[in-house]
């Protein structure tokens, strides 16, 4: 089985502006900083932090989120032992 860094990212998420219309002075100035933790996938995706939640003992992985790099802003690695 091969060990990954277990991590903690914040990122800036793409989100929705407005659920109806709006004007555009209205709109939130605020980002949608997004929290996630996952074993890291170095040789993931192009351009991307790549990771993952689950693993079998044969290196299947699930539930993958490649998030662009430029949307990164710190990552941490956690100590799981």
């Amino acid at each position: 089985m091969t060990d990954h860094a277990f991590v903690y990212i914040t990122w800036l998420d793409a989100h929705s502006g407005t659920d109806q219309w709006t004007q555009a002075d209205n709109l939130d100035p605020e980002g949608c900083l997004v929290h996630t933790a996952g074993f890291l996938l170095p040789d993931g995706k192009t351009g991307h932090v790549t990771i993952y939640q689950s693993r079998t003992p044969s290196n299947d992985i699930d539930h993958v989120l490649h998030v662009p790099v430029a949307m990164v802003q710190t990552i941490q690695t956690i100590d799981l032992t």
